[in-house]
């Protein structure tokens, strides 16, 4: 190999750039609770507004045991079973707190037996299902955690005005989702993450140990305009789209999966005409205690989607030491 083939590749600027979009706490909902949302409170509604990506997602169905809810000094007990291809595990929970003491009973909706009843004392009821009970749970099973990502979509329309509710409710990868495993997997069930990428920031990455291919009069000019750019929220939708489409590579989608990211992508084009170094998207499901997972990721709580914007065989990356 000659000496020229051996050199690492150097930095374009002293300081380079990453674009980071990353998302707010998370709604959950099943396919089922689309079309009852028009009947939510309107807070429930005003922050389903701005979700616009959407995380289609499968796991083994989990069921309340029948007759296993026990209260004792106010508190709740019970047990849940995870139904596998051929068998079911059983598992002891207790819900985190006392309960209300305008609660009259508790009990195990009816089959398939997937949420609970609450009866308060003025004949009014309360029905919640297992995904929202279970960040509330202690339970020691953390295979439960555990939401395979097969699909990711995005929902804005050219005005914004369209969310993921709107867009799920009438979706045809959905449906044939929802198909797929009524057909070949009746052990599965399908539950919806829907993420609002409302910020972003700069990542700044500055090496001084380094030399940089451009003078420092060009280094700061890229510097100022560089963090006078915007990205709106249209572009950082679709950005976010793309990058989790080509991280977690799901099942159910087919554009992005590879060749991403590329300067002839037109959503690229203003990160390419400032010249950031890469790309960064990020997604968090920890505050529902879940942890999101594909075929080529593991199971993490959050999820750094990155990218380099060049060939880091010949501009160094953002990210690594090239060796």
């Amino acid at each position: 190999m000659s000496r020229e083939n051996m050199k690492k590749p150097k930095r374009k600027y002293f300081t380079e750039f990453a674009l980071n979009i990353y998302s707010e706490e998370p709604a959950m909902l099943a396919p089922a609770d689309l079309v009852k949302i028009k009947d939510e409170p309107q807070e429930s509604k005003d922050r389903l507004k701005n979700c616009n990506i959407y995380f289609i997602l499968k796991r083994p169905r989990i069921s309340f045991v029948p007759d296993s809810l026990a209260i004792n000094n106010n508190s709740l007990t019970g047990k849940i079973s995870q139904h596998l291809d051929s068998s079911a595990n059983e598992y002891e929970f207790k819900l985190n707190g006392d309960l209300p003491n305008n609660i009259a009973s508790v009990e195990i909706s009816k089959y398939p037996h997937t949420k609970l009843i609450i009866k308060h004392k003025n004949n009014n009821e309360t029905v919640i299902p297992f995904s929202y009970l279970y960040r509330n749970m202690e339970i020691d099973a953390p295979e439960l955690e555990n939401l395979e990502v097969v699909y990711v979509g995005q929902a804005f329309g050219q005005s914004g005005e369209r969310t993921a509710v709107e867009r799920l409710s009438s979706h045809s990868t959905l449906q044939k989702i929802l198909a797929d495993i009524s057909a070949n997997q009746p052990n599965m069930e399908v539950l919806l993450c829907l993420y609002s990428f409302g910020f972003h920031r700069f990542i700044i990455n500055m090496d001084g140990t380094s030399t940089a291919e451009t003078t420092d009069e060009e280094d700061k000019e890229h510097y100022m305009s560089t963090l006078n750019s915007n990205f709106k929220r249209g572009m950082r939708i679709s950005l976010a789209e793309a990058a989790f489409i080509r991280y977690f590579e799901p099942e159910y989608n087919k554009v992005y999966k590879t060749g991403f990211p590329h300067k002839r992508l037109k959503m690229l084009k203003k990160l390419y005409d400032y010249d950031f170094g890469a790309l960064i998207a990020e997604a968090s499901i920890e505050e529902h205690n879940y942890r999101l997972y594909s075929e080529k990721q593991k199971p993490n709580f959050h999820h750094i989607a990155r990218f380099d914007l060049h060939d880091p065989k010949q501009r160094r990356s953002f990210f690594y030491d090239n060796p």
